[in-house]
């Protein structure tokens, strides 16, 4: 219980220095910043290190200077918190973006796409910002790997990307098909496709179906975009046997 127990209270960070056959890892940038000045980690404190591979590696400090921490790696165990089947999630940008970014991540989403609709009422997002909190929730949230999150496209645009894998669209006024009735192809990803607070237009479902698409209900109730997000990802994450 003594190893459980430190191991889940050891700090996550991701580094691009991670020299596993040499059990060598070094901190910079913001990174180091935080582990130095932040959470105070010194010489002989454990950590665990993500390179973004799909793996933890767990190590102790051995030296900081004054601008990276130099690290031993003691042991690597692959982490299990990725899906095994890739869930991408576009979504339509709005003001609770920040929120659905983070939800998405914490569900395993190994991409997030935002897209432009009919009835989006924000015209740009601040994608560093973006880029910061899938950073922060993957560290948050146990990934050892960063979902990816794209500049914005339009709505067209993404359903011809999407076209070629299993899209499926939440629609408000769908009442009947659920998406415990979903039939994929297992060799590709799915497209998860969710609406701005004013929802797909007639148009834009239309284009989606003559384009493969499927939709899917959410219920009898109309959802806030950051619910519907967290309550897609949950139904297709079970119907996968990923949650």
């Amino acid at each position: 219980m003594g190893r459980v127990k430190i191991f889940m209270d050891l700090k996550r960070f991701f580094s691009e220095e991670i020299d596993y056959p040499r059990r060598r890892a070094v901190l910079r940038g913001e990174e180091f910043v935080h582990a130095v000045k932040v959470t105070r980690h010194k010489v002989g404190y454990f950590l665990i290190l993500c390179g973004n591979d799909g793996y933890d590696y767990y190590g102790k400090v051995t030296d900081i200077s004054s601008d990276a921490l130099y690290a031993e790696i003691t042991e690597r165990v692959l982490n299990d918190s990725e899906t095994v089947r890739p869930v991408i999630l576009y979504a339509a940008v709005g003001k609770d973006f920040d929120t659905v970014v983070q939800k998405a991540v914490e569900l395993g989403v190994k991409k997030i796409v935002p897209f432009f609709s009919e009835r989006t009422n924000i015209d740009k997002v601040n994608l560093p910002r973006l880029k910061k909190i899938v950073f922060e929730s993957s560290k948050q949230c146990g990934r050892s790997c960063l979902a990816e999150i794209t500049a914005p496209i339009n709505f067209d645009q993404a359903v011809k990307e999407a076209k070629n894998g299993n899209a499926v669209m939440f629609y408000e006024f769908e009442r009947e098909r659920k998406i415990s009735s979903a039939e994929w192809d297992n060799e590709q990803p799915v497209n998860v496709f969710i609406g701005a607070e004013g929802g797909f237009s007639e148009a834009e479902k239309q284009l989606f179906i003559d384009n493969g698409g499927k939709t899917y209900t959410l219920g009898k109730r109309i959802l806030r975009v950051a619910t519907a997000v967290v309550s897609a990802l949950t139904l297709v994450l079970e119907k996968l046997g990923e949650a």
